[in-house]
């Protein structure tokens, strides 16, 4: 069964939905920038009683955020909540928590990183510019097919994995690639903030390196072009 209905829940197989012996957890707060104890205490309530009624079952995943690792990011009341979702699901005993970088897909959700700069380009409005910072970029195809190989692997239950890019990339990077896709020019103003942290995929780097994913030098602009263009 798959729990959620948004850009993640989507992106896996059908087969997902009809399976009775795992459970995907794909729901939750999804714009990162919350501060609203209300939203969090809904999301606790909504995982407590999936936990309850799937503990029976061969496998919980559920899908927590890189973001610990970002000294910008992790005492956000967000990271900080994620932090707390992850321990109420290592209560499950066949539990799968898979943490997730900046997943690049088609959504609607304006709180995403890239969406959020491609508004703001595209509609040449001002925005505040972190030259300093740097972000993991995933196709949300990849980082799907790469939760697939996990989920399907039982000695990878209770588990905490990372499933991110091998590179990480500037906002620098990341905004002028924009730029270049909407053919406008980006109005910003350059701050002197933003941090660069390492995200740890030793556990999927068999993954990567057996199955063919391909995170070279153009994975940026071809994952840019393919949601933005």
């Amino acid at each position: 069964m798959i729990i959620g209905s948004g850009l993640l829940a989507r992106s896996f197989s059908c087969a997902y939905a009809l399976r009775d012996d795992i459970c995907l957890y794909a729901a939750g707060v999804s714009n990162s920038t919350c501060v609203d104890h209300r939203e969090f205490l809904r999301e606790r309530k909504r995982l407590e009683e999936a936990l309850q009624k799937t503990a029976h079952l061969d496998g919980f995943v559920y899908f927590g955020t890189c973001s610990i690792a970002d000294p910008d990011a992790r005492k956000t009341p967000y990271v900080q909540h994620k932090l707390e979702m992850e321990k109420i699901v290592s209560r499950h005993p066949r539990y799968l928590i898979l943490r997730l970088p900046q997943v690049a897909g088609k959504t609607p959700n304006p709180h995403t990183l890239l969406n959020f700069l491609y508004a703001r380009i595209a509609r040449s409005e001002s925005f505040n510019l972190w030259r300093t910072a740097k972000r993991n970029i995933i196709d949300i195809s990849d980082a799907s097919s790469i939760a697939e190989h996990l989920i399907s692997d039982i000695s990878a239950r209770n588990t905490i994995i990372n499933i991110a890019n091998q590179v990480n990339y500037s906002i620098v990077e990341i905004v002028r690639e924009l730029a270049r896709i909407t053919g406008k020019k980006a109005v910003y103003k350059s701050v002197d903030r933003g941090s660069s942290y390492l995200i740890d995929i030793s556990d999927i780097s068999n993954i990567i390196d057996n199955a063919g994913f391909n995170f070279g030098k153009d994975y940026l602009t071809n994952v840019l072009e393919k949601y933005y263009k």
